[in-house]
């Protein structure tokens, strides 16, 4: 596109077509997210998936001094790629996950893992190995030797008639909507006391970064990851009813409430992408997740359309609606068991 003749309107064509092909990045994110969250015990997944998280708003920072630097869309294009170009080679050496294999009876496979896993680890064959081996010993015989994977349509019957599952499902599907639809509508502009937008962007990254620590740590104590996503989010519902308030009377206080609306809806939603997967069994666990953010993200897209379709009059009533919304999502809530120190279900 930048050396091939072409006109404006062909340009906008393919860039439209990338913004496209780039969403695949969110699908690619969720599932590097669950296999870092496979491949880590129970007492850690909180810290390994929150760092994850933490990576994300380096990202978001990196981008900007791209942005910063380039000053061209499409010379950050070929930085963008250059720098993501850079990673592939890593993932030849990521491990498939012992859950995954397990839940595939694949093992074979799982034992040759285990063993490697074991190795890195420095642990003697004598202390892993004759647990693995009572392990095989409880599983039937024709659970070992059935190695055929269940078909996609049976697991979705399965899963249909399952109330538990489709009571948690439709639960974690809200929660994703919601999450996300405050976080676009609290995400109020710091253009609005005329700051560069590389430094709102940045302090946007800041904002995110500490809600995920704080997040993480909280996720740790008694309050485990129920309790936290409800305080995260109750704090975020009542900046959303607080904003129309005060929008009027103060820009700088509107920006600061909102920032720290920010930083409570970034921990609400550190605390839902653990969670969530922490909620269902390996077999169904990245379908269940890809559906939540398909979810998240549709709530991302309305947040916007609602901005710009009603008018200033009638906009306090969206930030009532949404912290209505909130509530009903923190009830919901409650109806899930707390997951924290629990092995994910295989």
């Amino acid at each position: 596109m930048q050396w091939i003749p072409m006109t404006v309107n062909i340009k906008f064509g393919l860039l439209l077509l990338n913004q496209l092909v780039s969403g695949l990045t969110v699908s690619t994110y969720s599932t590097v997210f669950i296999l870092m969250l496979e491949l880590t015990s129970a007492a850690h997944t909180s810290l390994v998936g929150n760092v994850a998280l933490v990576a994300f708003t380096v990202g978001e920072a990196i981008i900007t001094l791209f942005a910063y630097l380039t000053f061209d869309w499409q010379m950050l294009k070929w930085a963008n790629t250059i720098f993501i170009g850079l990673t592939l080679p890593y993932l030849c050496f990521m491990p498939e996950t012992p859950l995954y294999l397990y839940a595939q009876r694949q093992y074979t496979e799982l034992e040759a893992l285990l063993r490697r896993i074991a190795t890195q680890n420095r642990r003697a064959e004598v202390e892993w190995y004759p647990s693995y081996q009572e392990f095989l010993r409880s599983q039937s015989i024709a659970q070992v030797h059935d190695k055929e994977k269940m078909p996609f349509l049976k697991q979705i019957r399965q899963l249909l008639s399952h109330r538990p599952s489709i009571i948690k499902l439709f639960i974690i599907d809200v929660i994703g909507f919601t999450t996300y639809l405050l976080y676009y509508e609290i995400s109020y502009g710091l253009e609005v006391i005329n700051i560069s937008p590389y430094l709102g962007v940045l302090i946007g990254a800041v904002v995110e970064a500490l809600g995920y620590i704080s997040s993480s740590l909280l996720m740790v104590t008694r309050l485990g990851r129920k309790g936290t996503f409800v305080i995260m989010l109750a704090l975020t519902a009542v900046c959303v009813l607080i904003i129309p308030f005060i929008n009027k009377h103060s820009a700088l206080a509107t920006v600061l409430l909102a920032q720290f609306g920010k930083y409570a809806i970034s921990g609400a939603i550190s605390a839902s992408w653990i969670f969530v997967p922490e909620l269902f069994q390996t077999s169904i666990r990245s379908s269940v997740n890809g559906l939540f953010i398909t979810f998240s993200h549709i709530g991302a897209i309305i947040a916007p359309v609602i901005d710009t379709s009603v008018s200033d009059e009638y906009l306090p009533i969206t930030y009532y609606v949404s912290s209505a919304l909130a509530v009903v999502v923190l009830l919901l809530t409650m109806l899930l068991p707390e997951t924290r120190d629990k092995t994910m279900d295989d």
